[in-house]
């Protein structure tokens, strides 16, 4: 690429990342608020049912905020998806509650809650009006989102999808910008192994997807190269040894990084798929994007453009040692560019099946006379991004070649 050639738009909250600095959250809190005057604020914070409680955070967290003289309201009702019934509750009560700042602390769906919920409190109406078109055209109240998982991303993009309990369809809503991303890599340490694997699962596809999107750029083709190189060797890693902080550290950054990548760059047709999967067959989000990932790689390989990145992906691999006495791939790496293309899907199958993902759709209960109603609700910008174009037949042939 030459010099003149490089464009790109880049947008991000402000960011915090480091072992140990989610004490700095009353801080943050402060110094959000202190152009707005408030000398005592009311903090909403959203979380998750128990995961907090369990890991002794939301004990820690009320004294230290108390300790600045900060009041605390927890909605402790988000739940593994963000719904319209949560959201609209929860802007209600932050409303009464006269909130000045929400925190959420949680995985994707617990950001998400807070992104929807600073949105409506400060333009009122309901998740559906947004559906429908409505949109956000005053600044949300702010907001400090803080992952508690090493996957989604949701921390640095400004959309939320939130699903509709009546009609059971996930829609996203945008233009959610966070006053702040606070990570902190000790959080993950409480994560089970298999929601540690299924969160990398979906950073790993999230970076590889917006490395080839349509809408890469150079900003976002080198955060989601910096995510790779930390996801790819360290996620088989971590998935061994749950308690190593360096591995949960690595596994964080490259989250971030991909978030970074893909909010800039987009991604493609693994995360087409996944939502209505998601809806139709309650699968979490990262088991299905690891699932489906090698097959829609060997869809795009064709591509000159794609198969070059893929090559750069498989010489990484290759290099790091990464399960070399595990699974079908080969352990020589081929030495010409088509074999490299080809191996490295094969050596991810080989990585999403050592975390316990299946490599097959039929292995989670789809069958093949499900697979058009996966074809007919798979749309979005997520599919239009994807490298090498797609219509409902090609849709199908993929999700057939995954049973």
């Amino acid at each position: 690429m030459k010099f003149s050639e490089i464009k790109f738009n880049f947008l991000c909250p402000k960011i915090i990342f480091g072992k140990g600095r989610i004490g700095e959250l009353g801080q943050e809190i402060v110094k959000t608020l202190k152009p707005k005057g408030n000398e005592h604020p009311k903090t909403f914070l959203i979380t998750g049912k128990s995961s907090l409680k369990k890991s002794g955070y939301l004990e820690k967290i009320r004294s230290s905020l108390e300790d600045l003289k900060i009041d605390l309201e927890i909605y402790d009702k988000a739940g593994k998806e963000p719904t319209t019934t949560i959201l609209n509750k929860g802007k209600e009560i932050a409303l009464e509650q006269k909130a000045n700042i929400i925190v959420g602390i949680g995985g994707g769906s617990v950001m998400d809650t807070a992104k929807g919920i600073a949105g409506l409190v400060t333009n009122g109406g309901i998740v559906e009006d947004y559906h429908a078109g409505k949109e956000f055209l005053k600044a949300p109240l702010p907001f400090i989102l803080i992952p508690s998982t090493s996957g989604t991303g949701s921390e640095v993009t400004n959309n939320a999808v939130i699903k509709n309990e009546d009609s059971g369809v996930k829609k996203s809503i945008r233009g959610l910008w966070a006053s702040l991303a606070l990570l902190d890599p000790k959080i993950t340490l409480y994560l089970p192994k298999k929601y540690t694997a299924y969160a990398g699962a979906d950073a790993l596809v999230q970076a590889i997807e917006s490395l080839v999107s349509k809408g890469s750029n150079f900003i976002s083709v080198f955060f989601a190269k910096e995510a790779i190189k930390l996801l790819g060797p360290n996620l088989p890693k971590v998935y061994d040894d749950l308690a190593n902080i360096d591995l949960r550290d690595k596994m964080m950054l490259g989250s971030l990084l991909d978030g970074l990548s893909f909010a800039n760059g987009k991604l493609g047709a693994v995360h087409g798929f996944a939502h209505p999967i998601g809806i139709k067959y309650d699968l979490p989000h990262g088991l299905i994007c690891g699932l489906l990932l090698p097959y829609v790689m060997e869809y795009n390989r064709p591509l000159n453009n794609v198969a070059e990145k893929y090559v750069w992906i498989a010489e990484l691999f290759n290099k790091e040692k990464i399960l070399t006495n595990y699974g079908e791939c080969p352990k020589s790496l081929p030495t010409d560019n088509k074999g490299k293309s080809k191996w490295i899907i094969e050596k991810i199958k080989d990585i999403f099946q050592y975390i316990g993902i299946p490599l097959h759709l039929s292995d989670v209960g789809i069958r093949e006379e499900d697979i058009d109603d996966i074809v007919k609700d798979t749309t979005g910008s997520s599919l239009a991004n994807n490298p090498r174009d797609t219509d409902k037949q090609i849709l199908k042939k993929i999700l057939l070649n995954a049973l």
